[in-house]
């Protein structure tokens, strides 16, 4: 970038340090689904929403739970500080993931001043490995003292997920390639904490998803028909990190 010579006179005799340091992190709620096994050979395994979580082995907030997050380093962006500490501190690599909110209380960090651009991650837990992180119920987050303000980072990220599953396809991020529309609802319903009417959740999602040859097997009932997600969607402002 060309400056002219008054600025670059001004930028020499700048002085950074007459302003408090501030750190910079990166959190990422990372979101998925599980399939627990069904109580009765005759139904479906219920599902979860589930939120990836990592135990800290270090102090502040040492043992307690929080989200895989790191400080941003002075060579990367915020973008790729989240792509590396979820590969470094979870194993996870190349998934949907789009900016939340910067979250920036003064004592939110007991260490120092430190401001958090949070994230929001999706995966098909079913499919995912990971090293050194554990999936934690969303029902069951509430009984979990998290570090910082890890809770509260996590409610606003739900509510993203809330707000964006009518109009969006980002739900599908987190099935697997092949789904019946029951378990697609249960995920719906499961999210929204409410019940959907079947007939209208099918005319709502039916351009959505394509319908394919295979069905469910081994399930101990009738097997249903199994579809697939028609492909990436524009209204969703994200990308696989």
């Amino acid at each position: 970038m060309k400056r002219d010579i008054e600025e670059q006179k001004f930028l020499d005799k700048y002085d950074p340090s007459a302003f408090p340091p501030i750190a910079v992190a990166a959190d990422a709620v990372v979101f998925g689904i599980s399939r627990s096994a069904p109580d009765n050979y005759r139904r479906l395994g219920k599902q979860s929403l589930n939120i990836l979580l990592i135990r800290r082995s270090e102090y502040p907030f040492k043992n307690k739970l929080s989200l895989p997050g790191g400080f941003v380093l002075s060579n990367e962006t915020i973008d790729e500080t989240v792509k590396r500490v979820l590969k470094e501190k979870t194993g996870l690599d190349k998934i949907y993931c789009e900016q939340l909110y910067t979250f920036g209380d003064i004592n939110r960090d007991p260490r120092m001043r430190v401001i958090s651009c949070a994230y929001i991650a999706l995966v098909d837990a079913e499919k995912t490995r990971i090293n050194d992180a554990e999936w934690v119920r969303m029902d069951m987050i509430k009984n979990e003292d998290l570090a910082f303000d890890h809770a509260a980072i996590i409610t606003e990220a739900l509510n993203r997920l809330r707000g964006k599953i009518n109009y969006t396809d980002i739900v599908f991020h987190m099935m697997p390639e092949t789904f019946t529309i029951s378990q697609l609802q249960e995920i719906y319903q499961t999210i929204l904490e409410k019940e959907l009417l079947p007939a209208a959740f099918r005319r709502t999602i039916a351009h959505k998803i394509t319908q394919t040859e295979e069905f469910t097997h081994n399930a101990g009932h009738r097997p249903s028909r199994l579809y697939r997600w028609n492909g990436a969607d524009d209204s969703i402002s994200g990308e696989n990190l």
